[in-house]
């Protein structure tokens, strides 16, 4: 005999299944370039009606938020926990670099997506912005020689190993992955 319990239980189940499925669809879509996904196309991928993804989500922001909930740990940690930070000066520059431009390549479509998408999300926006901070701390705990800079000089080197430089040189400029490493860290060490 199945109690009311075990029903609701059920449906709770069925439910967290199909939001990990709509914020997986979603993710998967980004990765396949869709950095624009809609509550259609992710409800359609995940295998559940629209209803069901505003009876998980109540907006876009609400996805973004879950999806932030999903993934911010290891994106987070691409940038914040791996690399050397022991040596001399060039050592620690080159393996800063070369962790960034590495979760660069990693999360490109993640970070395009957001990119594309956070002039219209605020919930992207604060993230962005949160994520900027922590970058720039993480930077300068990992090459504390940039703290003793003028102000200007630490933006400028903030901004040379960002995404949005790294997809210029990419993208834009089409330099290969090596090329675009070394122009990264000439700018470094020419004002270190």
């Amino acid at each position: 005999m199945t109690t009311i319990t075990q029903i609701a239980d059920g449906r709770r189940q069925r439910s967290e299944r199909s939001r990990k499925a709509m914020i997986d669809a979603a993710l998967a879509l980004i990765q396949e370039g869709n950095f624009a996904p809609t509550a259609r196309e992710i409800s359609e991928r995940a295998g559940v009606g629209i209803r069901s993804f505003f009876r998980q989500f109540e907006d876009m922001d609400s996805l973004f938020l879950a999806v932030d909930e999903e993934i911010s740990e290891s994106v987070v940690s691409s940038f914040l926990h791996r690399g050397d930070r022991e040596g001399d000066l060039e050592t620690r520059l080159g393996s800063l670099v070369l962790t960034y431009t590495e979760a660069f390549e990693t999360h490109r479509a993640l970070l395009l997506a957001t990119k594309s998408l956070r002039w219209s999300s605020q919930v992207l926006k604060d993230n962005y912005a949160h994520y900027q901070v922590l970058s720039r701390d993480n930077k300068e705990a990992w090459i504390p020689e940039l703290k003793s800079l003028p102000e200007e000089d630490r933006q400028l080197l903030d901004a040379c190993l960002s995404f949005e430089m790294w997809h210029r040189l990419r993208e834009i400029q089409g330099l290969p992955i090596t090329e675009a490493r070394s122009v990264i860290l000439r700018v470094f060490l020419k004002l270190i």
